[in-house]
């Protein structure tokens, strides 16, 4: 018996140390294409990569379908406030001079507060899972 947990805990180690690494290759990908092509990386980095990944995982842990249909549902309400770090940083930077820190900083402080607000309203309209 002590043999089958040590398997499964290596097992759960061996899993979790994948998905990192799957997910640090992901971004040193879209960070070495960017090198070359801006818009190619873009595409990249615009793909629901992350989402689909997760997704795949959480049906590998156990999670039911219905519970990661939920979360795709989820996911759809939230890409709304998520656009606003892409309007708000470039919006900064072309039209007012900011800086790159700066301009991001604000960027994903609106976005916080896009999200903050768009889970509200989801909870008040029944529309969270």
């Amino acid at each position: 018996m002590i043999g089958r947990a040590r398997l499964g805990l290596a097992m759960s180690w061996t899993f979790d140390a994948a998905k990192i690494l799957l997910t640090a290759l992901v971004i040193f990908s879209v960070v070495q294409i960017s090198e070359r092509s801006t818009l190619a990386a873009a595409v990249l980095a615009s793909i629901p990569l992350i989402s689909v990944l997760s997704m795949m995982m959480m049906f590998h842990e156990g999670q039911s379908a219905a519970e990661i249909s939920g979360f795709a549902r989820d996911i759809v309400w939230l890409v709304i406030p998520s656009l606003l770090l892409f309007l708000v940083m470039p919006w900064l930077i072309d039209s007012h001079g900011w800086e790159f820190y700066p301009a991001l900083g604000a960027g994903l402080v609106t976005t916080m507060a896009g999200y903050f607000l768009m889970v509200q309203a989801m909870e008040r309209l029944g529309l969270a899972a």
